[in-house]
């Protein structure tokens, strides 16, 4: 397949001690808008789980220094980026992850370039919030903004915890970045998002069982967030309905549209789908027919 006409040489343009890690998988369609957003790094890797589409030639034709690593199913995130930071070869002192659905404004790539030329930084880690863009809509009161993710940190100062919904290690000086990014979060269609949940799902399923088993908070997997998925693991067979009342009505989605109502919808099935999930695991358990 010939590469997308959208395509242009990639250079990069400083020396600027930041590396940025792409984690990718058949991310063809979405490549080169976050690469082009990168071209302040002093290098751009790529950590490719197994593409089979146009996106290893592209990270190669833009310049990116390509990984491969294919996990043994389920894929987990902070694995990967674990696995990123030890075999990577990461030349520079600081290191960003971007997900190839993702974009970096200039305005918050200025405030990265100054963290980094930092002699003495605060913070050996920060979290960077996100416009959740869906179908063009910033779905800002929907999503909780801000919405914290782990996704700067200074090279060998910490690495990821927490399975699907990662955080940095317990310990390390974190701070936060006001400026967003751009998350693209519906741009390869419906049957990604529905793939890459159902994994989600049953992540979420498997740690809701292991906590109503024993009672212990560790089994759900993460301290992010630890209170709220305390409850979601407490009572469960609510979440569908929770979740949707949470989004659309508590966080005032509603004056957003008619795309944030199904944004909502959509996930308020995800969490049906988990529900699901948590019944069918806890019935093998008990050795009844699914």
């Amino acid at each position: 397949m010939p590469l997308p006409p959208l395509l242009k040489p990639y250079f990069f343009t400083t020396t600027m001690s930041c590396s940025a890690i792409i984690l990718t998988k058949n991310e063809a369609v979405n490549l080169n808008r976050c690469m082009n957003s990168l071209d302040w790094c002093q290098e751009i890797l790529v950590i490719d789980s197994g593409s089979t589409d146009e996106t290893v030639k592209i990270a190669e034709f833009l310049g990116a220094k390509i990984f491969i690593n294919i996990q043994p199913p389920p894929f987990i995130i902070s694995e990967q980026r674990n696995w990123a930071l030890k075999h990577s070869s990461i030349m520079s002192d600081w290191v960003l992850f971007v997900d190839a659905d993702e974009v970096v404004p200039p305005d918050l790539a200025k405030e990265i370039q100054s963290i980094c030329n930092e002699v003495n930084s605060t913070y050996d880690a920060y979290e960077l919030t996100a416009r959740y863009l869906f179908w063009g809509k910033w779905l800002k009161r929907t999503q909780g903004y801000p919405n914290w993710h782990p996704r700067l940190l200074r090279k060998g100062s910490t690495h990821f915890e927490g399975g699907v919904w990662e955080h940095f290690a317990h310990g390390v000086r974190v701070g936060r970045l006001l400026t967003p990014y751009d998350h693209y979060a519906n741009s390869k269609g419906c049957s990604d998002w529905l793939h890459r949940h159902d994994r989600y799902s049953t992540w979420d399923a498997e740690k809701v069982v292991a906590f109503l088993e024993s009672g212990d908070t560790k089994d759900l997997g993460t301290i992010r967030k630890r209170t709220l998925r305390l409850w979601a693991a407490k009572l469960w067979p609510l979440r569908p309905l929770a979740r949707f009342i949470q989004m659309y009505f508590l966080r005032l989605g509603f004056l957003e549209g008619w795309k944030s109502l199904l944004f909502c919808l959509i996930y308020a099935m995800y969490e049906l789908i988990t529900v699901i999930k948590i019944i069918e695991l806890q019935r093998k358990k008990s050795g009844l027919p699914l």
